[in-house]
């Protein structure tokens, strides 16, 4: 596992992976280097799913599974050691296809420990600017849209519309800054893009997971204006929301990310342990590529999409 030798220079351990999970070649510095990732020193000709720990190997396996359908996915990992710090590993699987056949997978795994002070100062500037500071502004972005509903017409119309034509106008100057800033702290990840959709599948039963209640309202009028028999049921709260899932098996869920309590990550989680294999669109504030390629490693996500919903996304979401 990387460890900076005399010269200061960090290496990283990597293994290839052969189509039946089998180890055919690794190289790593120590075993102890990598933490509790490993439940044994690797062998070649083993099956990879029982060199990697219990509590890792379900997680590994699917995105194993994933990768061997041509995907690439790069995680985080903190990892335990005994007697000492946890360490904190960056892990990339990457496929190698040879006209066009997948048949081996280069697992990396790369020591961020030493560099996290500044990596998570990076992380806590991005999250704020994807979540904190982008909310109120892709609110404000989806008021400002607000004239197009005709039960404001007793309104002054004209008023209205000049002051949420200098509401939005503000707010895009706002977001523009905040994606300049994003991409310059980000420049060297690229952003995952999710596969075209197939045929598309009737979303007439959608449910709405997102603690805004506002947002929620919103979402809810949007997609309501352009597909009014659509059955679209809110929840504020996760944790009733998966209840909901569990009975009623919707055929959509638009999730947000940024949650108090159960935040997107564990819900899907929690979806995944429970054997609920539904579609799930991602609806957040975040333009942090990082949270986007995370995405990907969940079966049921099928895209990713940044606030706010608009009608066009609607559209390219359930129009056939």
């Amino acid at each position: 596992m990387p460890n900076k030798n005399s010269c200061g220079r960090t290496s990283s351990s990597f293994f290839l992976i052969d189509k039946n999970y089998q180890l055919t070649f690794f190289k790593i510095d120590s075993p102890n280097d990598l933490g509790s990732l490993l439940a044994k020193n690797p062998v070649i000709g083993e099956s990879v799913v029982e060199i990697i720990a219990q509590n890792y190997r379900k997680h590994f396996t699917i995105l194993l599974s994933r990768c061997f359908e041509g995907h690439c996915f790069s995680i985080e990992q903190r990892l335990s050691v005994f007697k000492s710090n946890d360490l904190i590993f960056h892990i990339i699987f990457t496929p190698l296809t040879i006209n066009e056949i997948t048949d081996t997978i280069v697992c990396t795994v790369a020591d961020i420990s030493s560099s996290r002070g500044v990596i998570n100062m990076i992380r806590e500037y991005s999250h704020l600017t994807s979540h904190q500071l982008r909310a109120p502004i892709t609110n404000i972005l989806s008021l400002s849209t607000i004239t197009n509903y005709a039960q404001l017409a007793s309104y002054d119309a004209l008023k209205m519309s000049r002051l949420l034509n200098d509401i939005n106008l503000q707010a895009v100057k706002l977001d523009e800054i905040i994606k300049m800033l994003n991409k310059m702290l980000n420049k060297h990840d690229c952003i995952d893009l999710f596969d075209k959709p197939g045929p598309k599948s009737d979303h007439n039963h959608i449910v709405l997971v997102d603690d805004d209640v506002v947002t929620n309202k919103l979402h809810k009028m949007l997609i309501r204006k352009h597909h009014s028999d659509k059955r679209i049921v809110l929840f504020d709260n996760p944790q009733k929301a998966l209840s909901y899932i569990q009975q009623h098996t919707p055929d959509l869920i638009l999730l947000d990310l940024h949650m108090p309590g159960i935040d997107g990550w564990r819900f899907l989680e929690m979806m995944e342990e429970l054997n609920v294999f539904i579609d799930v669109v991602i609806v957040s504030s975040s333009i942090d590529p990082r949270e986007r390629s995370k995405a990907k490693s969940f079966l049921c996500v099928k895209d990713f999409y940044t606030k706010p919903l608009t009608i066009e996304k609607v559209s390219q979401l359930l129009d056939h």
